[in-house]
């Protein structure tokens, strides 16, 4: 973020810390800022999180509600199909009483024929004794031949009545328990696929009024998501307009330094202005921790305990003293050739705008004011007003009598 450090912690050489010093209201409200992007980054993490499973359970129940409508096609194919069936059998059967009735008349006309054929028999003597009386009685050979040939006749006739009842009596047997195999089957085949039809079609009702309650949460969830990621741009605004300070940190001191001389490396001593400290996250683009994007990090972040003393690192005027943006409590100074340096987040100020101040002169102390996420002295080095390495500018291991203006 251009201008502003977050808290990279940096182990210290030696020294111990100084008491924390109170915070600057501009440190509760950047907190406060702070706080609410944190929810409404986590309030939109957790709404994206839900839209992606309920979009996930939407495609899946889709896919379900299809399989199931395809399912229940080939099933109420299929009952029509044992429904052609039944109706088959139920013609069969129609067709099968039709010849049970036939073949019922029919055994109905052999018992009849056998009956008269028993009766004569019984009344001519028994069996086969009238043939014979003829035969006998016969005038000559001819009527004799033609007595034996009617007696045969009547013997193969009732033989032939018997098998033609035993015939019937097959043929109307076989005929019911066709027609009554064949109308049982298709019903139980009809029966069974009517149930499995109807379990189907409830399923695929039930999946639907399901995937329809997916899709009203989702469609919620989604209006709740662009609510919560118009609060989050409206946050980010307020953030980003705090981090407008170091644009005009810049414009200030490019009016201030115009007409300075340039500066050139080694020309100014300019020291550690924490002494026991480095600089733990460099100037640079960095990974923002709080609007989760990549920015220029204008200077570099030295980690200290709340309440460190710092000092100045250069000679020169003091030329903003006080609560700045995203800075927090800012001291800012013009060390001339062009030069300027900035100690941001500090939890109070030891010196005031127009002061001139000394290398290692005390002006304020280690805090977390402005949009920083813990203890650590943000350090800035600036040419007409441009921000540069502050390792190029800083010797860190020259040795300072710290502790002037004390």
């Amino acid at each position: 973020m251009a201008g502003l450090g977050l808290a990279s912690f940096a182990i210290p050489e030696s020294g111990s810390a100084a008491p924390s010093r109170g915070s600057a209201p501009a440190q509760e409200h950047a907190s406060g800022l702070q706080a609410e992007y944190d929810e409404i980054i986590g309030l939109e993490a957790g709404l994206v999180q839900r839209l992606e499973q309920l979009t996930a359970d939407r495609e899946r129940m889709t896919d379900e509600v299809t399989k199931l409508e395809k399912d229940l096609a080939a099933k109420k194919a299929e009952l029509q199909d044992s429904q052609d069936r039944l109706q088959q059998a139920e013609d069969v059967e129609v067709l099968q009483a039709a010849l049970l009735r036939e073949a019922e008349q029919e055994v109905a006309v052999s018992q009849e024929r056998l009956r008269k054929q028993v009766v004569a028999s019984y009344v001519s003597g028994g069996d086969n004794m009238s043939g014979i009386g003829e035969i006998l009685q016969a005038d000559s050979p001819a009527e004799a031949d033609r007595a034996m040939a009617y007696s045969r006749a009547v013997v193969g006739d009732t033989d032939q009545l018997v098998a033609d009842l035993e015939t019937a009596e097959a043929k109307r047997n076989e005929a019911s328990d066709a027609a009554s195999t064949a109308k049982e089957e298709a019903t139980g085949v009809r029966n069974s696929v009517m149930v499995a039809t109807a379990f189907i079609s409830q399923a695929r009702d039930d999946k639907s009024k399901l995937l329809f309650e997916v899709g009203l949460t989702e469609v919620a969830e989604g209006e709740q998501l662009r609510e919560v990621q118009g609060r989050k741009a409206l946050v980010e605004g307020r953030i980003n307009s705090m981090q407008s300070t170091s644009d005009g940190v810049s414009m200030l001191l490019a009016v201030r330094q115009r007409d300075q001389p340039d500066f050139v490396p080694g020309d100014l001593e300019v020291t550690n202005p924490l002494p026991g400290y480095r600089i733990g996250s460099q100037f640079g683009m960095r990974h923002h921790p709080i609007l989760n994007i990549s920015r220029l990090h204008a200077g570099g972040d030295m980690g200290a305990p709340s309440g460190t003393p710092i000092y100045a690192a250069a000679d020169g005027v003091v030329v903003l003293a006080n609560a700045r943006g995203g800075y927090g409590n800012c001291t800012l100074i013009d060390h001339g050739n062009s030069l300027a340096t900035l100690y941001g987040h500090q939890s109070s100020i030891a010196v005031q705008a127009g002061q001139t101040v000394e290398r290692g002169q005390l002006i304020g102390y280690v805090g977390s004011t402005g949009m920083s996420t813990g203890p650590h002295l943000h350090l800035e080095t600036r040419v007409k007003g441009m921000p540069i390495n502050p390792m190029g500018v800083v010797d860190f291991e020259a040795h300072v009598d710290y502790g002037n203006g004390n």
